[in-house]
């Protein structure tokens, strides 16, 4: 049965606290979370990216948000999102693509690789050596694995409890305008009790995600296994009935299957649900997939020369048609020029990009 909650004394105070914590954090504009705030005060969608490059094009797009995901981080290192991809790895995945553009940018750092010292290393390193706006930290047990793969576990509340306070904390030390997103899988882990009306253990979910935004968390995300709708305003209504203010976050996830004949859920519905913060975790993943392997047919069936002129006539017009330019390789030029005394003369003699051309 779905819990019915109440604002409590403890609720009220921290909705009081946040207000003041947050308006304080607005003030503070060279804070890097300050404008990931101010879009997921509004609401906001952010794209799943897999690469510095798919970053560039986003932002090519139009997009003003982005996410950064491990189950990209691993597939493009030719691993499933199973635990293999080691916090190492995903600082060094997480800098590239974050450094790319300018747009606030949240990045996952899955069960944080370890015990509260791994999560105070880790939360430390994302948020100084990378310039991430945001990340998220979930509660499962390790090995943690993508939220829709078979066998996930989650660790007792009070343990994941340490593990987020210890994330708040070194947050707090190092730029509290940054994000901190706590997940809980608890909807679907083993053991979990389906509730048969939103298939899910929806009390356990509401249990943990009202204790980690009484711990601090800026917004909970509840990792549900289908994009169902009766589960997704479930959990927001619970949250809600306690903590009106607090902003949620929803996976579109990628591994979703969503029927063309039914009428699924849009991000203007989500959003009246109070999600604020709505990503979509590997879209760019997916995308890639699908055009490299149509090329890779093409250049299988045809003359080489000749799919490649294909593939430039596909691309022909559009924005990424010339990977010079939207890698930026003419302000790179132009900084050779600027202090480099033979650049100009050995960038006018030579054959090549220069800027003023696409090739």
């Amino acid at each position: 049965m779905i819990g019915v909650f109440v604002l409590t004394g403890v609720d009220f105070w921290y909705t009081i606290g946040k207000v003041f914590f947050y308006n304080n954090i607005m003030e503070q504009t060279n804070g890097r979370g300050a404008k990931l705030r101010t879009l997921m005060s509004k609401g906001v969608f952010a794209l799943g990216v897999s690469s510095a490059m798919d970053a560039m094009i986003a932002k090519l797009a139009g997009h003003e948000c982005l996410y950064l995901g491990g189950y990209a981080a691993a597939a493009l290192r030719g691993r499933p999102d199973y635990g293999i991809i080691g916090g190492t790895e995903m600082l060094q995945a997480m800098m590239y693509v974050a450094e790319a553009t300018d747009l606030p940018a949240v990045a996952d750092i899955d069960d944080g690789y370890g015990s509260t010292h791994n999560v105070i290393r880790t939360v430390t390193d994302m948020l100084t050596k990378t310039n991430v706006a945001g990340i998220h930290i979930e509660d499962q047990k390790y090995p943690k694995r993508c939220g829709h793969i078979a066998g996930k576990e989650v660790l007792p509340m009070e343990e994941f409890l340490g593990k987020l306070r210890a994330a708040l904390d070194t947050r707090d030390r190092v730029d509290y305008s940054r994000v901190v997103i706590a997940r809980t899988d608890a909807f679907s882990a083993a053991g979990a009790k389906k509730d048969p009306r939103v298939g899910g253990d929806i009390d356990e979910a509401l249990r943990r995600g009202l204790a980690y935004a009484r711990a601090g968390a800026d917004s909970v995300w509840c990792e549900f296994p289908t994009p169902s709708r009766e589960s997704a305003k479930a959990f927001a209504e619970g949250m809600k009935a306690c903590m009106p203010t607090l902003g949620l976050s929803f996976n579109l996830s990628p591994s979703f299957f969503w029927p063309a004949e039914e009428h699924p859920m849009t991000l203007r519905e989500l959003q009246s649900f109070g999600y604020t913060f709505v990503f979509s975790t590997y879209p760019s993943l997916l995308a890639s997939m699908y055009a490299v392997y149509e090329n890779a047919k093409e250049f299988r069936a045809k003359d080489p020369v000749e799919a490649l002129i294909l593939l430039q006539s596909k691309i022909k017009g559009t924005p990424v048609e010339s990977a010079m330019k939207v890698l930026g390789v003419d302000r790179y030029q132009e900084a050779e020029r600027a202090y480099s005394p033979s650049a100009a003369e050995k960038q006018r003699t030579s054959d090549g990009f220069k800027g003023e051309e696409k090739k």
